[in-house]
């Protein structure tokens, strides 16, 4: 009679997966950025990999009677490295992707780095707001805080930020101008 010494009783993360590097069973374990592979002789074995790659955009439905304004193929609602977003069936052909608005009471203002392109609001991934170039990745210029267009009245830089206080503030750090809004 032969003994198996692995436990018969399945578990939630059990996966017959087997690790490259010990020859072990990996297992499902969630993380701060989502699951993933691991050993289980960990620590003795760190090996670990994605449960999913990034790197994959894929397409989670298609939106009917949404047409591209580029090439009028269908648009779709798409999850990628980023998360979700709304772009071209017909990528890598064409590249349209529906941008984000800005927030309605926000006008771009011109960048101060490249005087090409003009600061746009964004999020990051955790829904973070900052202000970037849209002329990115040649001009990596962002702000955390709100652009304002207007110059500095002391050392006239091109640009004041408005902070979450409600303060003034110059680009410039070695300036120091602020001033409160009443």
């Amino acid at each position: 009679m032969t003994s198996n010494s692995k436990a018969t009783t399945p578990t939630d993360s059990s996966t017959n997966q087997v690790c490259p590097e010990c020859s072990a069973e990996l297992l499902i374990k969630s993380g701060s950025k989502g699951a993933f592979w691991a050993c289980s002789q960990y620590p003795s074995c760190e090996y670990t990999k994605p449960l999913t790659s990034h790197n994959e955009v894929q397409v989670v439905k298609v939106l009917d009677d949404v047409c591209c304004p580029e090439c009028e193929g269908d648009l779709a609602v798409k999850s990628g490295k980023y998360g979700m977003f709304i772009g071209c069936t017909n990528y890598p052909d064409c590249h349209f992707i529906v941008k984000e608005d800005d927030d309605e009471d926000y006008e771009p203002v011109p960048c101060p780095a490249c005087d090409k392109g003009e600061l746009h609001q964004r999020s990051g991934k955790k829904g973070k707001v900052f202000y970037a170039c849209d002329q990115y990745p040649k001009c990596d210029f962002l702000l955390n805080d709100r652009p304002l267009n207007h110059t500095c009245p002391d050392c006239q830089s091109p640009l004041l930020v408005l902070d979450k206080n409600n303060h003034q503030r110059c680009i410039n750090k070695s300036c120091g101008y602020t001033h409160t809004e009443a």
